[in-house]
């Protein structure tokens, strides 16, 4: 995706404010050289400055990130991000300062990393789940709206006992809000789920809402009584019907003594809910061509 003309606009803001921020610097040490000014105070001049342009640019840019997500990510976390890349930058720029007015920065620095490995081990699993979370947001895999399905081994789910069609166990949801710790997904039963989002970022992700055509596929053993054209010509009538007719299939999988397999295969622009519709619809109209013995029933179509 080729970045917007704002985006460009903005990112070029910063850049040439960096630029001005240096060359003031340069022509203001320039000046305070030729002047002779002490040396501390050239470095409390640099310092102020490092300041000044550090905490004008971290504003800058953190609205920006703001703004980028509040149009292409999460809503409800672009407050959070933003919040989090200001703490860090302004951390950054303090160090700068210290450094400059030549404050030995060197043991805070190996306390603050001593600090952060043991805070990094006893958090790591809130951490993995932070920086998973941003990297969704990110990458987009799927966004609040979409409907998904999440296989994992961390949560396993027994296969369907159903012999007509494959089964992905899995959990299948709608995605409601992708948080910094959790996504929350809403299941078919209304129920909310939260998944943690270091876990969901190592999982196999169906995203539904993605897909050009849903596959509507199921098998039926019907008895040799029922014509196999006549409920052929009937349910390719009723695909036409829902607009699922393209690359579809009515075909017979195999032949027994008494009965035959048939198998339908079907793709539909829709959601599960246009789906389970259709099937509904290809077995109820099964169900007019035969009666409980198997016996093949007159229709007026």
């Amino acid at each position: 995706m080729k970045p917007k003309n704002s985006d460009r606009r903005a990112l070029l803001k910063v850049a040439v404010l960096i630029i001005i921020g240096f060359i003031l610097a340069s022509v203001l040490y320039s000046i305070l050289d030729f002047l002779n000014v002490e040396n501390y105070l050239k470095s409390w001049v640099l310092a102020l400055i490092t300041v000044v342009f550090g905490v004008t640019i971290t504003i800058i840019i953190a609205k920006l990130i703001k703004e980028y997500i509040l149009l292409n990510g999460v809503k409800q976390e672009a407050g959070t991000i933003a919040l989090l890349f200001e703490i860090i930058s302004y951390t950054i720029v303090a160090i700068v300062a210290l450094y400059l007015i030549h404050v030995n920065v060197t043991g805070l620095l190996i306390s603050a990393g001593f600090l952060g490995i043991v805070l990094g081990l006893a958090a790591q699993s809130t951490l993995g789940n932070i920086f998973s979370g941003i990297s969704m947001i990110i990458a987009k895999p799927f966004e609040p709206g979409d409907s998904i399905t999440v296989q994992t081994w961390q949560y396993n789910k027994l296969p369907s006992t159903y012999p007509h069609e494959e089964y992905i166990p899995g959990y299948t949801g709608t995605v409601v809000k992708i948080g910094l710790l959790y996504t929350e997904l809403l299941d078919e039963a209304n129920e909310p789920i939260y998944v943690p989002n270091g876990i969901l970022n190592q999982a196999l992700v169906i995203n539904h809402h993605r897909a050009s055509a849903r596959l509507v596929r199921f098998r039926a053993e019907l008895s040799k009584s029922v014509p196999f054209d006549v409920i052929e010509r009937r349910i390719m009538k009723l695909l036409r019907e829902f607009k699922a007719d393209h690359e579809s299939t009515v075909s017979i999988e195999h032949v027994s003594e008494n009965t035959y397999g048939l198998l339908v295969t079907a793709y539909i622009k829709g959601d599960a809910k246009d789906a389970r519709k259709l099937r509904s619809a290809i077995l109820a109209e099964i169900l007019k061509y035969s009666n409980p013995k198997g016996r093949y029933l007159k229709s007026n179509a």
